[in-house]
């Protein structure tokens, strides 16, 4: 019985407006007073049409005048033998410092790191993802949270890691 009643109030709620819905632009915007335009996104835009609220019809013609090209040549005047591309400046090989040779050397890859912007020799490790109880179990660092190796050397911010006795230390690197 309160279900029928729940659903005739709903029901009734719908239809008091007299079951018609205002179009949004055939109502006034309640912010700035105008109607309100709606237009598709899929909609061609048309050439010069600076408003699109303003029907087609108030869209000032373009001048004719003002579309005038300056001649082309024509293709087959051109010969072929006398255009010349502009030369394409090669760019020096760049050369490579002792601390970024070096970190190349043992397979890493010299970037920005840390929050301060300095270069550094990022490594991958190869036992990244194994599990591990303490610093020793890893190439790298063994991560407190996961007991897992870490994918990178060196873990740039701070993170929670196993020292070689097991004992659980926050260790910070910018």
């Amino acid at each position: 019985m309160r279900f029928c009643m729940v659903l005739a109030v709903v029901v009734a709620g719908c239809t008091l407006g007299g079951g018609k819905l205002a179009k949004p632009s055939d109502s006034a915007n309640p912010i700035t007073g105008d109607a309100i335009a709606v237009t598709s996104l899929d909609a061609p835009t048309v050439a010069g049409a600076a408003d699109p609220a303003k029907p087609a019809a108030e869209i000032a013609k373009p001048d004719p005048a003002a579309q005038a090209v300056a001649p082309q040549p024509n293709p087959a005047a051109v010969d072929p033998a006398k255009a010349t591309s502009p030369p394409v400046a090669e760019e020096p090989a760049r050369v490579l410092g002792p601390e970024e040779l070096a970190c190349v050397k043992k397979g890493g890859q010299w970037s920005v790191a840390g929050k301060a912007g300095g270069m550094s020799c990022v490594r991958r490790m190869r036992d990244a993802g194994k599990s591990c109880h303490k610093e020793s179990d890893c190439e790298g660092d063994c991560l407190a949270r996961s007991n897992t190796c870490a994918p990178i050397a060196p873990l740039f911010g701070c993170n929670e890691i196993l020292q070689d006795n097991g004992a659980m230390v926050t260790l910070c690197i910018d």
